[in-house]
């Protein structure tokens, strides 16, 4: 190498050295500024000084490295103030000085590395020892590195950029000096890379100083001023990238090196007046810088929990109280008014609820159509107070409004309504990344239960509809069941008109059918389900005479057949109503060449003793998939327009509310067998 290429690398070298000496100064009154008194801070302000006196040694000082007594001082220092670092981090007192001077490690470094530079003042020491003393130095400040990281534990993610930081000016160091030691020379080259290694390990020590608690250290600085400097610093990178470029081309004497020279510095400055001039990458660096090295705005933690506790206090049941809602955003947020409005269509808006201000004006709605219609954005909000926004120049600066930040709400991907949001100018807060995504999170949590508030109003609506329509058909299958009396009374009638007996009996269906209309009225005026009594009867009676009322109509007739009788204590209208409907079901099953039989009996084995009714057919049957999914649910039936699908729901139900039971046995093609278990009446 030519010794005009020497000067070339020492001059590029030389560029590194400033930056890292801007850099570590930065770091210097970046930590003067922080009010923590510890021994961790004195000893990083400590190294930040070293590193300032030290770039700036090798930047004035042309002088060999390593070799010369004065750069042998300026590197034992260096060594000095890391070791000391590391060791004070690896002790577990943060504060006290004597627990760290009292280690048997500084006991000896300290006086060792005075004794260190005395020796070559006086004695000067041959380069191979030097590099490899200086070599084992640094070999110790990496085993130091290591047990610190292990040491870490569960916070390693806090001290992870500390040992990256460290750990790239070591192991820097550590290749240079071994390569100094096996060649008994400076490799010019890796020599002039050491400044722009130290000035880029700033970052990790930084995030470093700001993730560990324990050093109770809290630095801080204007987002602008950290963003300037780190484009500035970027920008002096990138030209010296471009330098060693350059050096490249002509170290290796390239032909046509000062056209290529020429053009390659052209286009990087190009390149570079492109980057530092869009908007776009310094807003997208500029969120960078804020995310990872500032902390957040809101305790999010306390701000979640006292959110959702709110939003627990609001009533599902109740009628929607959009002013809470409304409110919920303003306590979230700090603001002091708002107001709510629906858009059910961008041209149909409707204001739901406004809280510390006046109603929305017809002239706040007019420019809010105009906002829904072309300005609106999922996801974005709007701050009012931004001139170079959209809206904001649309509007102008005439048409007043009372907001200062517009929030769209959506219901899935439809736009459900607009909150509006307002305070005094010195309350406002700084529309950045970290406000969107605050209101986007809290917009999501508070529309959702709104949503869910809207569902559950109309889920409850529907559910009174339901409900009449299902008291509806049950009016409707009683009076089906008065209908069967009455076509049963008719048809009889033409045979026994002249029978007295047949005229006494005829009277009292109608009776019958008079007082089971009467309590159907009285559930209807009173709005209760169940108006009825209890009384006492004989099961054979009762099922003899439902067989005689209302079954002989139809073929085939059913058989009753009495094994043992007891007698019941319910709603008799009730328990008729029942029988009949699972006969009518078998017979309706059942060809009329077929047979439907009833037999009564008692079960002893169980207590309380229970009245066992079997209803058997040998009709058309079953599967076991009608029967688990189709055979209770009600309203569905295969009577087609006949049935209202009621029967075997209600008399499920009538086992149940009775602790008794309804179980099924069915085959296809061969028939089905309903069982009825109720408990017999006490004495």
């Amino acid at each position: 190498m030519t010794s005009e290429s020497i000067n070339l690398v020492f001059n590029v070298s030389s560029i590194g050295f400033v930056l890292a000496t801007a850099c570590y100064l930065f770091l210097f009154l970046l930590l003067l500024t922080d009010k923590a008194a510890n021994r961790t801070k004195s000893l990083l302000i400590t190294f930040a000084a070293v590193q300032v006196l030290w770039a700036a040694f090798y930047l004035l000082v042309n002088t060999q490295p390593f070799i010369n007594i004065d750069s042998i001082v300026a590197e034992s220092i260096r060594h000095m103030s890391v070791l000391l670092l590391l060791l004070s981090c690896l002790s577990n007192n943060n504060k006290l000085w004597r627990p760290l001077l009292s280690q048997t490690t500084v006991k000896l470094l300290v006086p060792g590395l005075l004794a260190w530079i005395i020796i070559n003042a006086v004695f000067p020491l041959s380069s191979n020892v030097t590099f490899s003393v200086n070599l084992l130095l640094c070999i110790g400040q990496l085993a130091l590195l290591e047990a610190l990281y292990r040491q870490a534990g569960q916070y390693v993610w806090q001290f992870k950029p500390l040992v990256l930081g460290f750990g790239v000016l070591i192991l820097y160091d550590f290749i240079l000096l071994a390569e100094a030691a096996l060649f008994s020379r400076i490799d010019p080259q890796l020599w002039a890379a050491r400044g722009y290694i130290a000035a880029l390990s700033l970052p990790l020590l930084v995030l470093a100083i700001r993730r560990i608690r324990a050093w109770a250290i809290n630095v801080y600085v204007s987002r602008d001023i950290v963003v300037n400097s780190t484009i500035v610093l970027l920008a002096g990178i990138y030209l010296s990238v471009l330098a060693l470029a350059g050096f490249s081309i002509k170290l290796f004497d390239l032909s046509w090196s000062g056209l290529l020279q020429a053009v390659f510095i052209a286009a990087g400055f190009m390149l570079l007046a492109l980057i530092a001039l869009s908007g776009k990458v310094r807003r997208k660096f500029k969120v960078y810088i804020e995310k990872n090295f500032y902390a957040n705005k809101f305790d999010y933690r306390t701000k979640w929990l006292s959110l959702t506790q709110y939003l627990k206090s609001l009533k599902l049941q109740q009628d929607i109280d959009y002013s809470a809602y409304l409110t919920a955003w303003l306590n979230a947020t700090g603001y002091q008014r708002g107001a709510l409005i629906r858009t059910f269509s961008p041209d149909q808006l409707q204001p739901l609820a406004w809280v510390n201000r006046l109603a929305v004006t017809q002239d706040e709605l007019n420019l809010l159509e105009h906002y829904c219609q072309s300005f609106v954005k999922t996801g974005w909000i709007t701050d009012l107070s931004d001139p170079d926004d959209a809206f904001v120049q649309f509007k102008g600066p005439t048409r007043k409004m009372d907001g200062h930040l517009i929030i769209p709400i959506y219901d899935e991907q439809q736009l459900w309504g607009l909150c509006m949001l307002n305070t005094p100018n010195a309350e406002r807060l700084t529309l950045n990344w970290e406000l969107r995504d605050y209101l986007t999170i809290i917009t999501e949590q508070i529309g959702s239960y709104l949503l869910l508030t809207q569902a559950s109003k109309a889920l409850s609506e529907n559910a009174q509809f339901a409900a009449f329509n299902r008291m509806s058909a049950f009016v409707l299958h009683d009076l089906k069941n008065v209908k069967a009396q009455l076509d049963l009374l008719l048809s009889n009638s033409k045979k026994h008109i002249d029978n007295p007996e047949f005229i006494r009996d005829s009277f009292d269906t109608l009776a019958a059918m008079q007082h089971r209309l009467s309590n159907m009225l009285s559930q209807l005026t009173d709005k209760r389900h169940d108006n009825s009594s209890s009384s006492r009867f004989s099961v054979a009676d009762e099922l003899a005479q439902v067989i005689q009322q209302k079954c002989a109509i139809r073929a085939p007739v059913p058989s009753l057949h009495i094994i043992r009788n007891c007698e019941l204590s319910l709603d008799r209208e009730r328990f008729s109503s029942v029988m009949y409907h699972l006969i009518d079901n078998a017979q309706f099953a059942t060809a009329p060449s077929g047979e439907v039989s009833i037999t009564v009996d008692i079960i002893d084995s169980c207590t309380p003793k229970l009245v066992c009714i079997n209803i058997m057919d040998n009709g058309c049957g079953m599967s076991e998939q009608f029967i688990q999914q189709r055979l209770f649910k009600p309203f569905d039936t295969t009577k087609g327009n006949s049935g209202m699908g009621i029967g075997a729901y209600d008399a499920l139900q009538f086992a149940q509310q009775h602790k008794g039971q309804l179980l099924v046995q069915s085959t296809e093609g061969q028939g089905s067998c309903f069982t009825l278990k109720l408990p017999l009446a006490t004495a």
